[in-house]
């Protein structure tokens, strides 16, 4: 199997692994479920936006709840489950696969998945791209759309800069990004005394170890030769580090040119990393809102019942 099952698609080989009648926990059940899929490790080891679960064992868990619903497995104590006597008579029909719609059949889960989407209506469709996606899924995803389109933003508005705003961002992010301590660790350098340097990151408060800086907004790919200036640049300062940050992208060869340096570290980043960088520290961005989910706490009510 080349990609990941659907949600859905796992609903009978949840079932399939607790015919035998046993009492098993969450984790037994997606165990046994994994090993009778044929899926490799990459596969295996993709994880939600968040990165907090699994893919697999995210669809597994809403698989078995869905089931769960439908009264097909029951709960017999917290996070152990078996199979129910409606699931044992689902199981002697021999069926090649459990449906949504069979599942629908069950008055319990059509009411609690009816509630499901009356209540998600006017934030998250539970029924996107023909049940592909767990809710979490659905978030992550929605998560994706908007910072994808929040990272052309970024990118365009910065475009839009005057080439010493530009200079002056590149400066600051880096500053946000933990290099020097403060703007007073940062300095840009005079228009055409600088041979190809536009800023300087000093890394201590003394300036003995230092970071020089080119921001460029490119419209094309920056090419070898740019690289090539800059290190020129920076020999002439008897410097050994340097970042160029474009609003574009950089050719094959300078990136090529760049990997091979042996006596200098040179860093490049394009505009959608740079624009990452701004999410991920806050610069040039705001929050506008923040999505809190909950979960039951199992702890808190086991302390009630004594």
């Amino acid at each position: 199997m080349n990609q990941l099952p659907k949600y859905s698609d796992l609903f009978l080989p949840v079932l399939l692994v607790m015919k035998d009648g046993q009492e098993k926990s969450i984790q037994e059940i997606a165990q046994a479920v994994v090993a009778s899929l044929d899926l490799d490790d990459a596969l295996l080891e993709q994880r939600l936006n968040s990165g907090t679960q699994r893919v697999i064992d995210n669809r597994i868990g809403w698989a078995r709840t869905y089931l769960n619903k439908a009264g097909l497995i029951e709960r017999t104590s917290r996070g152990i489950y078996k199979i129910s006597d409606l699931g044992v008579k689902k199981l002697k029909g021999n069926p090649n696969e459990i449906t949504l719609v069979e599942l629908d059949e069950s008055p319990e889960f059509k009411e609690w998945r009816g509630s499901a989407s009356s209540d998600n209506k006017d934030s998250i469709s539970t029924e996107p791209e023909g049940e592909n996606l767990t809710p979490e899924e659905q978030i992550d995803q929605s998560v994706r759309q908007l910072q994808n389109q929040l990272r052309n933003d970024i990118v365009d508005r910065v475009k839009q800069l005057p080439p010493e705003g530009f200079e002056q961002l590149v400066l600051r992010l880096l500053v946000g990004m933990g290099y020097g301590g403060s703007m007073a660790d940062v300095q840009g350098v005079a228009r055409g005394a600088d041979g190809g340097v536009d800023g300087v990151v000093n890394q201590d408060h003394l300036g003995l170890d230092r970071i020089y800086i080119q921001a460029k907004r490119w419209e094309g790919s920056v090419g070898r030769p740019v690289i090539q200036g800059f290190v020129g640049a920076l020999a002439g300062v008897g410097a050994s580090k340097g970042v160029i940050m474009t609003t574009s992208t950089f050719a094959q060869p300078a990136l090529e040119f760049t990997k091979n340096l042996t006596d200098r570290r040179i860093v490049l980043v394009d505009g959608k990393r740079m624009a990452d960088l701004m999410m991920k520290h806050q610069i040039g961005v705001s929050t506008k809102q923040e999505l809190v989910i909950q979960r039951v706490d199992e702890d808190f009510f086991i302390d009630l019942e004594g």
